[in-house]
C-alpha cells in the first residue's frame, strides 16, 4: 500500500494559499507587500524601522551607528557633508546593511557546512576592547548602542558565520586564479610590475616658506660647513635642524626611493650625487636640501618569481570583490522575484538623525 504524498499536499496547500492571497484575494500578505512592510511600524525615534529585511528590522539606530563608522573609516565629519552628500551617505550605508541582512537570511536558509569557532568569535571582542584608550569605556559605549554582551557576541558570531558563508559560496570562482593565471597576467603587464631605478638617501631641508627666516641658503651653508669641519655628524645635524618632520627622526633618513616619488628638481639634483657623500646645498622649489645618497640600483625587468605572491594577492581581491558582488545581485535578484522580500521606506532613511559624534572619552585608538 502505497503511504499518502503528505510532503506533496502540504506544498499544494501553501501554494494554493500563496495564489489566493497574492493574486485573487489581496489578503494579508499581498497588504504587506503594498504598503511595505512597515506600516503599523514605529517611525519616529531610535528605534524606528528604516528596512525589514526578511522579516528582520534594520532600526535608525543601527543606520545611524553603521553611518558613524562609515565615516570614522574614511575620516569624515558629518558635519562636513553637504546635504547631497549626507543623503547618499545614509542610503549607502543602508544598502549595506540590507545586502549583510539578506546574506544572513540566505545562509540560515541554506545551512554553513562550518560554523565559526568560539574563539574567532573571542578573538574578534578582544580586538573590539583593545581599540578603546580606556577599556573602561568599552561597556558605557555598548549600553549607548542598545546592546549587552551577550548580543554582541551573537552579531559577531553571525558576521563571522556571513563571512564563511560567502567563502563557501565564491570558493568555485575564487578557485579559478592559480599560477597559470597569474602567470598570463604577469606576463600582459610586465611593464608595470619593472622595478624602476631607485635610491636610498637621507637629507636635511630647510623649507623656503618660513617667514621669519627668508635666508636660509645662508643657514643651510652654515650646517654644511660645521659637518665638513667635522663638528657635527651628519645624522645629528638631520636630527636637529631639518624641518622635515617625518624624516629627521630617522636621522635624515627617506629609505628608498623612485623618480615618481619625489620632486622632478629634487630627483634631477641627486642623480650625479656619489654614494656615501654630502652634497652641497641644493635647491628646489620646496627648499634646500643636503643630501646623502646611501644606495642606487637601476631599472631591471622583474621576475614572475619575484611578484608570484603579491600577483596572486592582487588576483584575488579583484576576483573577490567581483564575485561578492555578483552574489549579492544573485541574491537580491531572487528575493525580488516572485515575492517581494526586501522592503525599504524611503521617508524613514532619508529622516534619519543626522550621526552624532562618539561621545567623549568613547573614541577608539587611532
Amino acid at each position: 500500500m502505497k503511504r499518502f504524498p503528505w510532503r506533496f499536499a502540504v506544498y499544494l496547500i501553501v501554494g494554493l494559499y500563496l495564489f489566493c492571497d497574492l493574486r485573487a484575494c489581496h489578503g494579508p500578505l499581498s497588504r504587506l507587500l503594498d504598503d511595505g512592510g512597515l506600516a503599523g511600524k514605529p517611525v519616529d525615534g531610535p528605534n524606528a524601522y528604516a528596512a525589514i529585511v526578511y522579516g528582520t528590522p534594520i532600526t535608525r539606530l543601527e543606520l545611524e551607528e553603521a553611518i558613524r563608522d562609515h565615516l570614522w573609516a574614511r575620516g569624515e565629519k558629518w558635519g562636513a557633508l553637504s546635504a547631497s552628500a549626507q543623503k547618499q551617505t545614509r542610503w549607502l550605508v543602508a544598502e549595506r546593511l540590507i545586502n549583510d541582512r539578506m546574506i544572513r537570511a540566505f545562509r540560515i536558509m541554506n545551512g554553513l557546512d562550518a560554523k565559526t569557532p568560539i574563539t574567532a568569535v573571542e578573538a574578534e571582542e578582544d580586538m573590539l576592547k583593545r581599540q578603546f584608550t580606556d577599556p573602561a569605556n568599552f561597556a558605557p559605549r555598548l549600553q549607548n548602542q542598545q546592546m549587552t554582551a551577550a548580543l554582541l557576541s551573537k552579531n559577531i558570531q553571525d558576521s563571522l558565520d556571513d563571512q564563511a558563508w560567502i567563502e563557501e559560496k565564491i570558493s568555485k570562482r575564487m578557485a579559478e586564479i592559480t599560477d597559470e593565471t597569474a602567470r598570463q597576467w604577469f606576463s600582459e603587464n610586465k611593464e608595470s610590475v619593472a622595478v624602476p631605478e631607485r635610491w636610498q638617501a637621507s637629507h636635511l631641508y630647510l623649507t623656503r616658506h618660513e617667514k621669519d627666516k627668508p635666508d636660509r641658503l645662508t643657514e643651510i651653508q652654515s650646517i654644511h660647513d660645521r659637518i665638513v669641519a667635522g663638528e657635527i655628524t651628519f645624522d645629528d645635524a638631520c636630527s636637529r635642524f631639518s624641518d622635515d618632520a617625518r624624516s629627521k627622526i630617522r636621522s635624515g633618513d627617506l629609505g628608498w626611493f623612485s623618480a615618481e616619488r619625489m620632486p622632478e628638481d629634487f630627483i634631477t639634483s641627486i642623480r650625479a650625487l656619489p654614494i656615501g657623500e654630502v652634497s652641497a646645498p641644493i635647491a628646489t622649489k620646496l627648499g634646500w636640501h643636503l643630501v646623502k645618497v646611501i644606495g642606487h640600483e637601476p631599472a631591471r625587468d622583474i621576475t614572475f618569481e619575484e611578484v608570484r605572491e603579491e600577483v596572486l594577492a592582487h588576483l584575488k581581491n579583484e576576483r573577490r570583490a567581483l564575485a561578492v558582488q555578483r552574489l549579492t545581485a544573485e541574491l537580491r535578484a531572487r528575493s525580488m522575484k516572485p515575492t517581494q522580500f526586501i522592503f525599504q521606506k524611503a521617508e524613514v532613511i532619508d529622516a534619519s538623525l543626522p550621526a552624532p559624534e562618539v561621545p567623549a572619552g568613547m573614541q577608539p585608538k587611532e
